[in-house]
């Protein structure tokens, strides 16, 4: 097994000879140190969940950052917080705004090991900072609170496993990159080209959102781009000169319900349409309206849907008389199971027998930054994080008894990675 970085194998260093008994010796020591450690990750995690960290509120974000930096920055060789572009972000005017530039944190040790590993995550929640939610609660197994699951409670996990693997015989043989971004929940716009230069120095990824409540992983990933439509007709006075307006809102229904009709279940394609702005006063034709919607497909090919976004718009336009233009991009391409992904997966169910963990994985049409480190052609698992359910929501909870099994598991995945290159 082989990664599939630009160092495909293993030129950068001296790989030591290891054995399979020495690997396998290595391993149960990692496992019981782990094992003792569940209240100090988990106590570890409610310190960061209980700082909001909204993806669109720069403060948040920034007392976020410091605290993971704080947690992260002792236990590698150099740490970078490189200051990401302002994303582009169309207000519901119909015109672009900006979302403040937040930082990015680059961990980096041990560049010249023979194997090298990229692992990400992010800080951002899509929790408000003007919501209810902000703090967390225990309730038997479960950690109740904002990002426990998703995915401050598998940036934990992360970095123990790291400690582990610092900790080990193993520690010279294995390089870690570790990117931590502040906008996967908004589409990792401003980082995304940062993971796809950094992908191209590894040999595997390795990122942790979580499991399903269950441990089930994720598989194959849909592709997913969000779009909208942004429709200019013309105000007039309801009353007086009604036929002589151009309504954005009728419009903008007949758009939305064309889009819809291109979802495909047989296919795996589906076109949400999330939201529809616009409007005005009872008495005034409405001259303004967008159309939001997201997109996924199982394939690279099926990209194409995008100029049938297009072609609607171009009808409605003509049809409405009026102008629509429309905006987006698939910002994260299909993940699809690949024979290396698959050979990956082999390596960690041997990891989940060891510690009799069942591993199973599925496709999903949810997407995340493996996504793209796929589309740079790293080889990676993206479901390390702790299990947990409800993310997204105000019911969001990581199981507590999960946390040590699961770095036992990456500590294990990581160490067997280079065990495949070295046993003799």
């Amino acid at each position: 097994m082989t990664g599939s970085g630009r160092h495909s194998g293993l030129t950068a260093g001296k790989l030591t000879m290891v054995t399979k008994s020495e690997i396998i010796d290595i391993q149960s020591q990692m496992a019981e140190d782990l094992a003792p450690q569940t209240d100090r990750l988990v106590q570890q995690t409610i310190d960061l969940c209980n700082l909001n960290s909204d993806s669109f509120c720069p403060p948040s974000l920034e007392q976020t950052a410091a605290a993971v930096d704080a947690l992260f920055g002792a236990h590698f060789e150099s740490v970078s917080h490189r200051q990401l572009p302002a994303t582009p972000w169309l207000t519901d005017l119909g015109e672009f705004d900006s979302v403040a530039p937040a930082k990015m944190l680059i961990y980096h040790t041990r560049p010249s090991a023979p194997l090298q590993l990229l692992l990400t995550g992010h800080y951002d929640t899509v929790h408000r900072h003007d919501g209810p939610f902000q703090n967390c609660k225990i309730s038997g197994h479960q950690l109740h609170g904002p990002g426990t699951a998703d995915m401050k409670g598998g940036l934990v996990v992360m970095l123990e496993a790291c400690k582990a693997i610092n900790n080990s015989p193993l520690a010279d043989q294995i390089g870690f990159t570790v990117a931590i971004s502040p906008d996967e929940e908004i589409g990792s716009l401003a980082s995304g080209p940062v993971l796809t230069s950094l992908a191209k120095d590894a040999h595997f990824g390795l990122t942790f959102e979580p499991a399903l409540a269950d441990g089930t992983l994720a598989g194959a990933r849909k592709g997913s781009g969000n779009f909208a439509l942004i429709l200019r007709g013309k105000s007039t006075h309801a009353g007086r000169k009604f036929f002589d307006g151009r309504n954005a809102v009728i419009a903008a229904c007949d758009a939305s319900t064309q889009l819809s009709q291109l979802s495909d279940e047989a296919l795996g394609i589906t076109v949400n349409v999330s939201r529809i702005a616009g409007g005005s006063p009872e008495n005034v034709v409405p001259d303004l309206a967008v159309v939001r919607f997201n997109a996924r497909v199982f394939t690279t090919e099926q990209m194409n849907i995008e100029q049938r976004f297009q072609a609607i718009a171009e009808s409605v336009a003509s049809q409405h008389q009026l102008d629509v233009t429309l905006q987006g991009s698939f910002s994260r391409p299909p993940k699809p199971m690949t024979p290396d992904l698959r050979a990956m997966f082999d390596v960690l169910c041997e990891c989940g027998q060891r510690l009799e963990i069942p591993i199973q994985y599925n496709a999903t049409g949810g997407c995340c930054e493996g996504n793209n480190l796929a589309a740079a052609g790293l080889t990676n698992i993206d479901t390390l994080g702790v299990c947990g359910a409800n993310i997204h929501s105000n019911q969001e909870y990581a199981d507590i008894n999960s946390f040590v099994p699961r770095t036992q598991l990456t500590a294990f995945l990581i160490s067997s990675l280079l065990a495949k290159q070295t046993l003799r």
